[in-house]
């Protein structure tokens, strides 16, 4: 699935959860066109990046358990993402020495 339109899904199915309108799990797989084994790997693919959902039986909607935000965008200036602290312990001067991480979004490369 092309990025832009992944993202575009989340931001979806994150409105759709905020509001626990997302109905049982064929309802919420309708609403995004997808099938109910399509639905069920997304929403563990968001439990993995962290959203924190759950099956409430009782409002028949999946839901947060915790408060936050999705992030809206896809750029986000440093100051919003890593507080001043946090920058000046990272050492940039060397950009060709920073690799992806999945837990912080780049670390310092391990060397071979």
């Amino acid at each position: 699935m092309p990025i832009l339109k992944y993202f575009l899904r989340l931001q979806y199915m994150d409105f759709l959860i905020r509001r626990s309108a997302t109905g049982d799990a064929e309802t919420f797989a309708r609403k995004n066109k997808l099938s109910k084994r399509a639905l069920s790997d997304i929403i563990r693919e968001m439990k993995e990046m962290g959203f924190p959902i759950k099956y409430d039986k009782g409002k028949c909607s999946y839901c947060y358990v915790r408060s936050g935000l999705m992030v809206q965008k896809l750029f986000i200036e440093d100051a919003e993402v890593l507080t001043a602290p946090e920058l000046k312990n990272i050492n940039l001067s060397d950009v060709h020495n920073l690799c992806f991480s999945e837990v912080s979004i780049f670390e310092p490369c391990q060397k071979p």
